[in-house]
């Protein structure tokens, strides 16, 4: 192998262990944002992981009961119909009451809810979804 081929093949090198040190330093700066904002985030997860946890059969039973709950508690319930893939009421437009203001909308899928809500389950599926389920959501 002649010297100047070693040299050449020297510089490849060269210019590959660069590369990767570029890479490297890069991927370094992503974990140390990913951990800063994980660290920011890991109190509301458990927080929520808290308020899962805390959720009884009881709790399930009062809110069937409602013969007419708040627009709040119905869109909760149109989100949890979402989360776990079920599906919702045709879209009809209606008005639903947000902090005491009025707003457009679409009618609420709330016997859907009370069916998913009437499931032995669904109190262990909802627990379930907090341990794992939500990080395997998706961007859909």
């Amino acid at each position: 192998v002649s010297s100047a081929e070693a040299k050449l093949e020297g510089d490849q090198v060269a210019g590959i262990k660069a590369k990767c040190e570029e890479d490297a330093s890069r991927i370094a700066a992503e974990k140390a944002s990913c951990a800063s904002d994980l660290a920011k985030a890991q109190p509301f997860v458990d927080e929520a992981n808290a308020a899962i946890d805390s959720i009884k059969p009881a709790h399930i039973g009062e809110i069937k009961k409602l013969a007419n709950p708040s627009d709040i508690i119905k869109l909760v319930f149109d989100c949890v119909l979402i989360l776990f893939q079920l599906p919702l009421a045709g879209v009809k437009a209606t008005k639903v009451t947000m902090a005491k203001t009025e707003i457009p909308w679409f009618e609420p899928s709330f016997k859907q809810a009370l069916q998913m809500m009437s499931n032995p389950n669904f109190l262990a599926q909802l627990v379930e979804f907090g341990n794992t389920g939500k990080d395997m959501m998706n961007n859909e």
